[in-house]
């Protein structure tokens, strides 16, 4: 029996991307978030996550995709720490045998390293997110 792996299912801009499970800490709705001048664009500001002030950052501004900041928080584990992420909505979780399919050469600049591969939730693509390489 293959092993499978769970995924969350998240939208942005009525599209569908995905972050392995295993990083996942939270989901929740947007919270009193403190604007600090010291971050980049990227950042909306910090919010007090367990008595930790922790990142947050809009994941449009990262993605380059248009539109206001979404309304929904998740709260992620990275390499770097605990980063929280806007987001339109959550979907669904995804529980698969597949592997992510590598990102087709040419398709995106190469030095983005936000993006894991593609996965398919049924008749769907779903763009996989590497959440370790969404903070530059």
């Amino acid at each position: 029996m293959e092993e499978k792996t769970r995924f969350l299912i998240l939208l942005l801009q009525g599209e569908s991307f995905a972050i392995p499970i295993t990083s996942l800490l939270e989901i929740t709705m947007l919270r009193n978030i403190q604007k600090d001048q010291r971050l980049s664009e990227i950042f909306e500001g910090k919010f007090d996550y367990r008595g930790k002030m922790i990142p947050v950052v809009n994941l449009k501004k990262i993605l380059k995709l248009p539109g206001n900041p979404g309304g929904g928080l998740i709260v992620v584990k990275i390499s770097k720490g605990i980063l929280g992420l806007l987001v339109d909505a959550t979907k669904e979780l995804l529980e698969t045998a597949q592997k992510p399919i590598p990102m087709p050469r040419g398709v995106l600049n190469p030095s983005l390293n936000c993006y894991a591969g593609i996965l398919r939730n049924r008749e769907d693509l779903v763009l996989l997110l590497n959440e370790d390489g969404l903070l530059p």
